[in-house]
């Protein structure tokens, strides 16, 4: 009983700092460089390749006009011991140009790289991911600030959600409302927040938007040559219909396409874009806040090896990642910004700040663990 009221107090002290969080998450106007053109007739907006006038003002002795720096935070936690946990925070400097032309190459420079083992003591309860990660994450970062500070980033991306939560107050915000620099959340699994819409509903929404969008796409190509689709190659497409969030018995059930067609459409995606984003609601209806989408058919970028060669060795036609991720804004950056910035710096499925941080941990613990 006294350990039940303690858990009670414990979640209710933890509520009132998520809300005070959420409260002091700034969200900055959209840049109006960002929707660049919407197609007459159809309901669909296309971003222009990554300008953020938001992020760019965060300027460091390292990030000049040229460069920008994106740091990533990550944990990783060991399966030989459930308490034992790394949590890593890497910065990598990209050159603008890059960004604004979606070429994979050069790639970034791993300019900074930082990890911290500590123990769990706190069990994983939904919603309340950051009181389990916070902590090391923000030593390491204010351990950059105050002994690196020319390398401190313009953005950091983090491994978890932002305002895509049940208080808007994701690890993303807290991070962001805790070291003042703009922060992105990046959620690689669907989190509810009416805890009865379920991943297989998203994931159909998701199929049947990038169905509409190839038949929308199909009808305007008519007419245009192959350099006119060309055209918008590095664009990010916005889908002005939201995923539906709300329960089963409410939802309208639509046959997704097979799963070769859906391929076949990314693959026509990935040739004429960088991605198409959903937006996601905070409610049933469609005033509701869009506090997140879902980001599909982003990546698909040949990687390099050490040698300069080329590690995807498939001789399938290249295609942005089928399962999507989730992008909310964490604070200091407005939601479109975040999600052309995590699409730009996707080579593959997890864009590169979070998955570099990503394999360094699960790196070192393996090591550990030898």
């Amino acid at each position: 009983m006294s350990s039940k009221l303690h858990d009670d107090n414990l979640l209710h002290i933890w509520r009132e700092e998520q809300h005070t969080i959420a409260s002091q998450v700034i969200i900055p106007p959209e840049s109006s460089s960002v929707v660049v053109s919407q197609t007459n007739g159809t309901r669909y907006v296309y971003l222009s390749p990554y300008t953020s006038s938001n992020i760019n003002g965060q300027t460091t002795t390292e990030c000049d006009k040229n460069y920008l720096l994106i740091g990533g935070v990550d944990v990783s936690f060991s399966a030989v011991d459930n308490e034992d946990a790394v949590a890593v925070y890497v910065i990598l400097k990209y050159d603008k140009s890059t960004l604004s032309n979606n070429d994979p190459s050069p790639p970034p420079e791993v300019v900074y790289r930082s990890h911290k083992f500590y123990k769990l003591t706190t069990p994983y309860i939904p919603s309340y991911l950051a009181f389990r990660e916070i902590d090391p994450i923000m030593e390491l970062i204010t351990e950059q600030c105050n002994h690196k500070p020319h390398l401190t980033p313009n953005v950091i991306l983090v491994d978890g959600n932002g305002q895509w939560h049940d208080r808007r107050a994701g690890l993303a915000c807290a991070v962001g409302v805790k070291c003042k620099l703009p922060t992105i959340g990046v959620g690689k699994t669907f989190y509810s927040l009416d805890h009865e819409m379920e991943k297989s509903d998203v994931l159909r929404d998701v199929k049947n938007s990038v169905q509409s969008w190839y038949d929308d796409h199909c009808k305007q190509e008519q007419g245009r040559t192959e350099s006119d689709n060309m055209e918008c190659r590095g664009e990010i497409v916005v889908d002005n219909e939201s995923i539906p969030l709300h329960s089963n018995k409410m939802r309208v059930k639509r046959e997704s396409p097979s799963p070769m067609a859906y391929e076949e459409m990314l693959v026509k995606l990935h040739q004429v874009c960088s991605g198409l984003a959903i937006p996601m609601r905070s409610g049933m209806d469609q005033n509701d806040i869009v506090l997140a989408h879902a980001l599909v058919g982003h990546g698909g970028n040949n990687l390099t090896n050490n040698n300069g060669g080329n590690c995807n060795k498939s001789s399938k036609p290249a295609r942005g990642s089928k399962n999507p991720i989730y992008v909310s804004c964490g604070s200091h950056v407005s939601l479109l910004e975040a999600v052309s910035l995590v699409a730009w710096t996707s080579v593959v499925r997890i864009p590169e700040p979070i998955r570099e941080a990503d394999l360094h941990g699960r790196q070192l613990l393996r090591d550990q663990n030898r």
